[in-house]
C-alpha cells in the first residue's frame, strides 16, 4: 500500500471476490500456460485495539498500481496481479504463468513475494512502502481449459502486528529483540529469525513499527535505543503482540550505564559515546566497542579506510582509538570465539562473560596491484566470507601493516598491504572507578 488512511489501527484483511477469465496463449504440451486473471479485491478491517485514546486507528486501502505477487510452494513467483484503481475496493488484473495441478495450493503475496522487517524508518508511510506483507492460499481445482479454484474469493491476511511505541525521548535508531522475532520471510514462506532494526529520518517519541512474531504468547521485547543526540538506551516490555492485530505501547527507558576500569569484563555499557563491552587482558581492562567505526548496529559493516587514515573516523577526544597487534592477538586468545551468523550476517562472535561481541565478516576494498600499489577502486571483496580489520601496527616491508583476519577456519593478524580500505573496530582505555 503507498497510502493508508488513519482511521484504524487493524490487521489488514484483503477480500478478493474472484471473477477469473483465464486464456491459454500457448496450447503445447510442453510450454507453460498463460492464463489471464481479472479479479474483484476489495480491504476488510479485522479485530484491533484502539491506537490512542480518541479511538483513532489504522485502515488499509488499496493505492493505484499496487502489487500482488502469486507464488507456488517451493518460492517460484508465478505471476503478478495490479490493483486498476485505488481504495477499499478495486480491480486486480493480471497473468498466472506456469503447469499446475489440481488440488494445487498457490499463495497470494500482497506487495511482495518476500519480507524484510529490518530497516524501517518509524512511520506508518514506511510501513506501508516497506514492511506491509499479507498473504492468503488458493487451490486449483482445474486447469483445462481455464485455471480455476475452490473457492471465487480469498483474503489476504496480514502477517505482521504494528505498534506505536512511545518512547520518552526522542529516537533516531531502535533495536527490537524478543523470542521468535522474525527478520525475513523467503519466497517459499521461510522465516528468518532476528533482531529488528530501524533508523528514523526525523526523530520522534511515537515509532510506529511493523513486527511479525512466530511465537504466540506473552514475552519480553528488548530495545536498544539512541536519541537524537547520541545518547543510549535500553528498556523492556513485556506484551503478547499477535500477527494481524495492532497496539500502542509506552517503554520505559534506562540509560546505559557509564563504563569504568571497575566494572567486570563482558559488562556492556557506554564510554566515549559508544556501546562498548568490557574486556580483561591479563589484568588490564578495555573496552571493546560493539560496532564498526562508522556503523549503527553491530552487524553493520560500517566504513572502509586505507591505513592512512585508519583513525579518520575516530573522535580523538572519546579516547578511543585503534587497537594494537598486540590487543587483537589478547581478544582471539583470551575470550573463546566461533565462526556464527548473526541476523543474518557472518561473522566472528566472542562469548565475553555472560554477554557476546560480533564482529561481522565485512570483507575489504582491494586497492592494490598485488605489489602494494595503488590502483583504481574495485569494489568490496569476500564480503560476507572474511573479515579483515586494522591493527595500528606497521610490519615489514612498509608497504603493509597487521591486520586481524578471519574466516570460517581462519582466525589470526596477518599483515596487509596499506593501500587496502579495511573496517576498524575501536578500542578504549577506561578511567579508574
Amino acid at each position: 500500500m503507498k497510502v493508508k488512511t488513519i482511521k484504524s489501527l487493524c490487521g489488514m484483511l484483503a477480500v478478493l471476490a474472484f471473477s477469473a477469465c483465464s486464456s491459454n496463449i500457448d496450447e503445447s504440451t510442453d510450454a507453460p500456460r498463460f492464463y489471464n486473471v481479472t479479479l474483484t479485491a476489495s480491504m476488510e478491517g479485522g479485530d484491533t485495539r484502539a491506537l490512542s485514546a480518541d479511538g483513532n486507528v489504522i485502515t488499509a486501502t488499496f493505492a493505484e498500481n499496487d502489487v500482488v505477487k502469486v507464488v507456488k510452494a517451493d518460492g517460484s513467483l508465478v505471476g503478478t496481479l495490479t490493483a486498476q484503481t485505488a481504495g477499499a475496493k478495486t480491480t486486480l488484473t493480471g497473468t498466472i504463468t506456469g503447469e499446475f495441478s489440481v488440488n494445487e495450493v498457490l499463495t497470494l503475496r500482497y506487495r511482495s513475494a518476500t519480507a524484510n522487517y529490518g530497516g524501517q524508518v518509524g512511520t506508518l508511510v514506511g510501513i506501508a512502502a516497506g514492511q506491509d506483507y499479507a498473504e492468503g492460499t488458493l487451490k486449483v481445482t482445474s486447469t483445462s481449459p481455464s485455471l480455476t479454484f475452490e473457492s471465487n474469493s480469498v483474503t489476504l491476511k496480514a502477517k505482521q502486528s504494528i505498534t506505536k511505541f512511545t518512547f520518552s525521548v526522542n529516537v533516531k535508531n531502535f533495536r527490537i529483540a524478543a523470542n521468535g522475532l522474525v527478520r525475513t520471510i523467503a519466497a517459499n514462506g521461510t522465516e528468518t529469525v532476528g533482531d529488528v532494526t530501524g533508523a528514523l529520518g526525523t526523530a520522534s517519541t511515537d515509532v510506529y513499527v511493523a513486527l511479525r512474531n512466530n511465537t504466540d504468547v506473552k514475552q519480553t521485547y528488548s530495545f536498544t535505543i539512541q536519541d537524537v543526540h547520541g545518547n543510549w538506551y535500553t528498556g523492556t516490555k513485556k506484551a503478547n503482540l499477535a500477527n494481524g492485530k495492532n497496539y500502542a505501547a509506552s517503554v520505559t527507558l534506562t540509560p546505559m550505564p557509564t563504563l569504568t576500569s571497575g566494572n567486570n569484563e563482558g559488562t556492556i555499557g557506554v564510554v566515549g559515546g559508544l556501546p562498548a563491552i568490557v574486556v580483561d587482558f591479563s589484568g588490564t581492562k578495555k573496552a571493546v566497542a560493539l560496532m564498526n567505526v562508522g556503523a549503527i548496529w553491530p552487524e553493520d559493516y560500517g566504513t572502509y579506510y586505507i591505513f592512512s587514515e585508519k583513525a579518520s573516523g575516530l573522535v580523538s577526544e572519546s579516547d578511543w582509538y585503534v587497537p594494537t597487534q598486540a590487543e587483537l592477538t589478547s581478544l582471539k586468545n583470551t575470550y573463546s570465539n566461533a565462526w556464527t551468523t548473526q541476523n543474518g550476517v557472518n561473522g566472528r562472535t566472542f562469548t565475553i562473560g555472560s554477554n557476546l561481541l560480533f564482529l561481522p565478516a565485512a570483507g575489504f576494498i582491494d586497492n592494490d596491484n598485488d605489489e602494494g600499489q595503488q590502483t583504481a577502486y574495485s569494489g568490496k571483496v569476500l564480503v560476507s566470507t572474511f573479515g579483515y580489520y586494522w591493527s595500528q601496527t606497521e610490519a615489514t616491508p612498509s608497504s603493509m601493516a597487521y591486520s586481524y583476519q578471519f574466516s570460517a577456519s581462519i582466525n589470526d593478524t596477518y599483515s596487509e598491504y596499506k593501500v587496502n580500505a579495511l573496517t576498524v573496530r575501536p578500542f578504549h582505555t577506561l578511567s579508574a572507578q
